[in-house]
């Protein structure tokens, strides 16, 4: 579930990155630099996703696919919370709980995988 809500999102940040970002971090998202970073975040998550549910369908290992999703998704939260003081307070709480609890989820499935 994790990596299709991935590549969901992913997708949904590459294709219109100030209207998602938007809600993520406040109308900031609608600037031409917030834009490009959104998309590139976008992009790398449509990446991970996809790798690891093509790992899943095809057998391959996805340990290390789940592994670097989690990572990604524990330095999101901590830029997130880091930015704290230049975006909404309920839109820092969002993101840096949104994050974490994907990375949790990540971490917490390795156990399981390979």
């Amino acid at each position: 579930m994790l990596a299709a809500g991935r590549v969901a999102v992913g997708a949904l940040l590459t294709i219109a990155p100030g209207s998602v970002g938007r809600l993520w971090v406040g109308d900031g998202a609608r600037s031409p630099a917030a834009k490009i970073a959104f998309r590139a975040m976008g992009i790398r998550d449509l990446g991970l996703g996809a790798c690891t549910l093509h790992a899943l369908n095809t057998g391959e290992p996805v340990r290390s696919w789940v592994m670097v999703a989690a990572v990604s998704d524990s330095i999101d939260a901590a830029a997130a919370a880091l930015g704290a003081r230049q975006i909404p307070l309920a839109k820092s709480i969002l993101s840096v709980a949104v994050s974490s609890m994907a990375a949790a989820a990540g971490a917490a499935s390795l156990d399981q995988l390979d």
